[in-house]
């Protein structure tokens, strides 16, 4: 507190920070529940707004490398980002993807004049909870992008410079990594553009595999007018279904089927079908569950599915399905035109036939007197 006390008489210093402990992700957390930490106060100035800020220092597992806090947690609050790694806490996607996905994205000054004063401003906004994120409804492209679960791999140790070139004698003690490091633009990247967003690699990468995400293609066969719904939960009735999806056109008829928690919705014209699936495709929430859609199959049977039973069995020729479903049809005719299934033989299953009897044994078991 005296400390903090003289930070704060001095004028230039009404800015630095202090902190007890870090902002950071899970992944940068590492996977041990217990960590050890060095604090050190106003070590180091923060990479973004040059402000000294109380930085942390561990080792988030046994072979993974030291990590330490990179910006102040003005910044950190204001981007919603970890204080290692900057990449989003709740999705753990770098900035620039998840500016791109939500309209609401902070504005930040990149020149040296305007950056004091907006990061002063900053600080009362996030002191008064008036960021913005965290305040929005779930967006379908992130969630898609969002990593689950933590990436430990990330804070592996860094390759040894010494065996690139072949000068590294330590052998298996070495700390560091004997690998081969990859080189592309991925191995090259800045701090500052990554919290900017701006000429991140990495998120160039992932915006190019959200750009499948945006468009639900029809199928070529105008028959179809069916729509899958998956995802749903107990509470999504029928009715809940019917009112989005007749805004877009005449349903013909709402199949739920609760076992599997998916529904069939099926439209009586191809247009309205396309229609429902265009306007609600990664955009269908209902009761605050995000619901995927995808296009219906046509049931019908593909070639290989039936197999004729005197292929597999000394009966008379019939057919059986391959796959539980319709019943086949006869593969024979018995006198007075009756339909012959394989079933109807008792031998098939390895009964025994009409006039079959058991040999007697030679010796046969004692029976009790």
């Amino acid at each position: 507190q005296n400390l903090m006390t003289l930070v704060k008489r001095d004028i230039n210093k009404e800015g630095w920070e202090q902190s007890d402990f870090p902002i950071v992700c899970e992944t940068c957390l590492g996977d041990n529940p217990l960590v050890r930490m060095t604090k050190a106060e106003f070590d180091k100035e923060c990479k973004v707004c040059a402000r000294p800020f109380t930085v942390f220092r561990w080792r988030p597992g046994a072979k993974a490398r030291y990590k330490k806090t990179e910006v102040c947690q003005t910044c950190s609050k204001l981007k919603n980002v970890c204080q290692v790694c900057l990449l989003d806490l709740e999705y753990g996607l770098p900035v620039q993807v998840r500016d791109t996905a939500m309209p609401h994205a902070e504005q930040i000054p990149l020149s040296d004049v305007n950056r004091e004063y907006f990061a002063d401003q900053a600080e009362r906004r996030v002191e008064q909870g008036l960021i913005s994120y965290g305040k929005s409804l779930p967006n379908p492209t992130l969630i898609k992008l969002a990593r689950v679960k933590p990436y430990y791999k990330r804070n592996q140790a860094h390759v040894c410079s010494f065996f690139v070139r072949g000068e590294c004698t330590r052998g298996s003690d070495c700390p560091y990594r004997h690998e081969t490091p990859e080189e592309g633009e991925l191995s090259q990247q800045n701090i500052k553009d990554r919290y900017y967003g701006v000429n991140d690699p990495v998120a160039k990468k992932l915006l190019g595999r959200a750009e499948q995400f945006k468009t639900l293609v029809p199928p070529d066969d105008k028959e179809i007018t069916t729509l899958y719904i998956g995802g749903l939960t107990s509470a999504i009735t029928e009715n809940d279904l019917r009112d989005i999806f007749y805004a877009y056109g005449e349903l013909k008829t709402i199949k739920l089927v609760t076992r599997a928690m998916c529904a069939f919705i099926t439209y009586t014209t191809r247009d309205g079908a396309e229609a429902a699936a265009e306007n609600l495709f990664n955009k269908l929430t209902i009761k605050g569950v995000q619901l995927r859609i995808s296009w219906g199959k046509p049931q019908q049977f593909e070639a290989g599915q039936f197999q004729t039973v005197s292929e597999t069995h000394n009966t008379p020729a019939g057919i059986l399905p391959t796959k539980l479903g319709v019943a086949p049809p006869p593969g024979i005719n018995l006198p007075g035109g009756r339909p012959y299934y394989p079933s109807m033989d008792p031998s098939f299953m390895g009964s025994k036939p009409d006039g079959f009897e058991d040999k007697p044994r030679d010796n046969p078991p004692p029976t009790d007197v």
